[in-house]
């Protein structure tokens, strides 16, 4: 559902950034209004986005701490274990394929 435009909001900004605005605007086919609205709206979905991405680069984070703590463990189990249980636990991961 589209609201109504009724809020006015009145920024400040430099004679020369109001200029590449302007500018901006009018090469791409749009009212100021319009232009800033678009680049404000394009503002929030690189934000959304940012955070996803952030999310997600701490989850593989997370996962690679992950598998080098169970590989360390691997590891450090194999140097403790006989080589007798080293075969029997590789026979048991044959058969479970």
């Amino acid at each position: 559902m589209n609201e109504p435009l009724s809020e006015v909001i009145r920024i400040r900004v430099t004679p020369s950034h109001a200029a590449r605005l302007g500018e901006a605007a009018a090469l791409s086919g749009l009212s100021l209004s319009n232009y800033i609205r678009r680049r404000l709206a394009a503002e929030d979905t690189l934000q959304e986005e940012l955070t996803l991405l952030r999310q997600i680069v701490a989850e593989l984070g997370q996962l690679r701490d992950t598998r080098t703590a169970a590989v360390e463990t691997a590891h450090l189990v194999r140097a403790m274990a006989k080589p007798e249980h080293i075969a029997l636990a590789q026979q048991t991961l044959l058969q479970r394929r």
